[in-house]
């Protein structure tokens, strides 16, 4: 297959800290060039491609409409075209009957803060990146989705020997009021416990939110801000546990809950959005309803039953290379079937 692996223009691929969708994008056009395929990756100058894979570069910050006035002359080249972008502009030269090729349209957050309706053309081709997320945008637009889950890379995701366990609880995830670090932080100056906050704090859209959980850091609580990946493994090695507090957020797939477990580090995360699908309860964690379980969960101890070799088998099903087979599936159906 000939395929166009589109991601945003916020960060280079991959990006030079830690980041979601753009590292997915990365390792979907580096598995599938592995895998044989001919591969474009669409993404910032600057970026490294995999080998194997040629980069049409856009420029960073860009608007994605503008990014695609320059490369949507290229798409009818390709025989399938994996959309990870945020506005889906790949979906205009469909609707113009210029492009034949299936479009995967690789939703990245909750469809109902993305678009009203889905892409207006004949089998959109959606793709959750969760069972639940698929749920979800059946029930917004009406349409069918597949499932690829995220995926992380189980040999850098391991735990560090050489990092000891810290007994302070963590969290990592960027500092926005859906991922709930004032959660955490309030448990943590009640309970007296350790906590780590670590995070983006610039692509937040939210500087007060983030100034006051700053604020707040003091004693027991230390602030640490954004980190590279290396620096990740180094956190959840050392971490009691992952605190991920997505109390009124519907998590579409969560990748810092699976790091963390791949690391044999276990979480404590709200019972919503892709939670149950990405945490076995009891084994490789907790899924919770309210905030007194959480200070329940810590006053017991309860991670402690668990085992970092449970979690890290657990979590090893959502690998890099699971994704990139099922992302080859998904590319196959559409081409043989004309989409769904």
């Amino acid at each position: 297959m000939k395929v166009c692996v589109i991601s945003t223009n916020i960060m280079t691929c991959p990006p030079a800290g830690y980041s979601g969708l753009e590292m997915i994008a990365f390792q979907q056009a580096a598995g599938l060039a592995r895998r044989g395929h001919s591969v474009m990756l669409v993404a910032p100058v600057g970026s490294q491609p995999p080998d194997g894979v040629e980069l049409h570069g856009t420029t960073l910050g860009e608007s994605e409409q503008q990014s695609y006035s320059g490369y949507w002359q290229k798409l009818p080249e390709f025989s399938v075209v994996i959309d990870n972008s945020w506005g889906k502009w790949s979906y205009i030269l469909k609707a113009e009957g210029k492009l034949k090729a299936p479009i995967l349209g690789v939703i990245h957050a909750p469809p109902n803060t993305m678009y009203a309706i889905p892409p207006p053309v004949p089998l959109p081709c959606i793709v959750a990146i969760s069972r639940d997320q698929a749920t979800f945008v059946s029930e917004c637009w009406g349409v069918p989705a597949r499932v690829a889950y995220n995926g992380m890379d189980p040999e850098f995701y391991k735990a560090d020997p050489k990092v000891p366990k810290s007994g302070r609880y963590l969290f990592l995830a960027r500092f926005s009021r859906i991922k709930g670090a004032h959660i955490a932080v309030d448990l943590a100056r009640k309970m007296r416990f350790g906590l780590d906050l670590v995070g983006d704090d610039k692509i937040t859209g939210e500087p007060e939110y983030c100034q006051r959980i700053m604020s707040l850091a003091q004693n027991n609580i230390k602030y640490h801000g954004p980190i590279n990946r290396d620096k990740c493994v180094e956190f959840f090695s050392g971490a009691k546990a992952l605190l991920h507090m997505n109390e009124i957020y519907r998590e579409p797939f969560g990748m810092s809950p699976v790091e963390s477990q791949m690391c044999g580090t276990p979480v404590i995360a709200w019972d919503f959005g892709a939670m149950r699908e990405t945490i076995k309860h009891g084994e490789t964690g907790f899924l919770v309803k309210t905030p007194e379980e959480v200070e329940q969960l810590i006053k017991t101890d309860a991670v402690a039953s668990t085992k970092p070799e449970v979690c890290r088998e657990w979590a090893n099903q959502f690998s890099v290379q699971n994704m990139v087979i099922r992302y080859e599936e998904l590319c196959k159906e559409a081409l043989d079937t004309g989409g769904w």
